[in-house]
């Protein structure tokens, strides 16, 4: 027919294909039913009834391969009692001989070696027994084990129908056994990263209030009897003041990063000319001092976001550019532009810059540049702009050279999806 046609079309008919082909049918029914069973469970006992379905048997259990490779575990029966039947060793039966020797079989159940399991059977009703070797990727899976009560015909054509389902269902469970083990994984790791940051909210909380409390108690100790102390005792006085003052900040900055990439998400309409003449209001005497020029766009527009993140975005940029833009450091520049959907806004300097092989580890927690070196710091302000950006479906990158300045820049999605959420 290709010889003389272009083309071969035909519609997908389901009925057809069963009016042409009673065993694609039977396949076609069993593969839809794996696709929508969402179990281990499910795939095991709903592959199973449509196998007995099908072949017009009456009992059926399937087993599957322990970790060992040693022994068949019961993992699902229809229609037959299961008692002593939980467990199969690969040395035991034509169970244990089918996983084994990777064999369909098929046997009257008078002609069985094991007379105990004659007996056992023939009580039960059944005449005839039928393993298959449910194999997937070369792999023994189990074995499903099939009874029925009256002489089953077996053409080549049955056989090689119950050893392609066999592999069907060994697929489907190969993968439901998957994604069951995903899931545990995820459970366990959202449950380790939740009590890790209660941990690491925990210990930052209680932290801070000591921490307030030293550094109080100190400048007390400095006003009320600092002349009386020699200049050892105000040089210890000054460095437990600093201490303090750094563990306080390191504990702010914790709950921060925190809150930035796990609490609830609180979007508000957000006009970013008021929170950058917040921002010049905030660092503007610092600038003047150090005579450092500010410079922003004009006119900003209104943008969906969170506002206290947003705002920690713009403060945390602010510091470090005055922290590590070094001696030399003339201007900053808060810079905004539209991009593909997003906004995109950056905080310029023309500092020292930094090598930019680095920049991308400086996103990491508690992660510093070369240029921080005996600067303080709590190495979280530009994971928190990270997470920021994550929250908000964008992104934050860094672009920089050694004495060019520094550009930070955070994306942030025009168009916001409601609801709670972290990165």
């Amino acid at each position: 027919m290709l010889s003389t046609s272009k083309h071969i079309t035909v519609p997908y008919d389901a009925m057809d294909i069963s009016k042409r082909s009673q065993e694609l049918a039977v396949l076609l029914e069993l593969s839809n039913l794996l696709c929508w069973s969402q179990s281990l469970n499910d795939v095991l006992h709903n592959g199973l009834a449509l196998v007995l379905k099908h072949l017009n048997l009456d009992a059926g259990r399937l087993y599957l391969m322990d970790d060992s490779g040693k022994y068949l575990n019961l993992a699902a029966s229809l229609g037959v009692n299961t008692t002593g039947l939980k467990q199969v060793s690969l040395n035991e039966g034509f169970t244990g001989q089918a996983a084994r020797n990777r064999q369909f079989i098929a046997q009257h159940v008078s002609e069985l070696a094991d007379k105990a399991r004659v007996r056992l059977l023939t009580k039960k009703g059944f005449q005839v027994v039928i393993c298959v070797p449910l194999i997937a990727l070369d792999q023994v899976v189990g074995v499903l084990n099939l009874a029925a009560r009256k002489l089953v015909r077996l053409t080549p054509q049955t056989i090689d129908l119950l050893i392609v389902m066999g592999n069907q269902i060994a697929v489907a469970a190969n993968n439901a056994r998957l994604n069951e083990e995903l899931k545990e994984k995820a459970r366990q790791l959202e449950e380790q990263k939740t009590a890790i940051q209660f941990f690491a909210y925990t210990a930052s909380h209680d932290l801070k209030s000591p921490a307030v409390g030293i550094f109080g108690l100190t400048q007390r100790l400095q006003r009320q009897f600092g002349a009386a102390l020699a200049e050892k005792g105000k040089e210890l006085c000054g460095q437990i003041l600093k201490a303090a003052s750094r563990i306080e900040s390191l504990t702010r900055e914790i709950n921060a990063y925190i809150a930035a990439k796990e609490g609830p998400r609180r979007l508000e309409t957000v006009d970013l000319n008021e929170l950058l003449e917040g921002l010049e209001r905030e660092y503007g005497p610092v600038m003047r001092q150090r005579q450092i020029q500010w410079r922003r766009p004009a006119q900003l527009p209104a943008i969906r976001c969170e506002r206290l993140a947003l705002t920690r975005v713009l403060q945390n940029l602010m510091d470090n550019a005055l922290k590590y833009g070094g001696p030399g450091l003339a201007s900053i520049e808060v810079t905004y532009r539209q991009d593909e959907g997003q906004h995109v806004l950056g905080v310029k300097d023309d500092g020292v810059g930094l090598d930019p092989r680095s920049a991308e580890r400086l996103f990491e927690a508690f992660q510093r540049g070369e240029t921080a070196m005996g600067t303080e710091g709590t190495g979280l302000g530009l994971a928190i702009v990270r997470e920021v950006a994550r929250r908000h479906g964008g992104r934050a990158w860094l672009e920089s050279a050694p004495g060019q300045g520094a550009a930070v820049f955070i994306s942030i999605a025009q168009e916001q999806a409601p609801g709670a959420g972290g990165a």
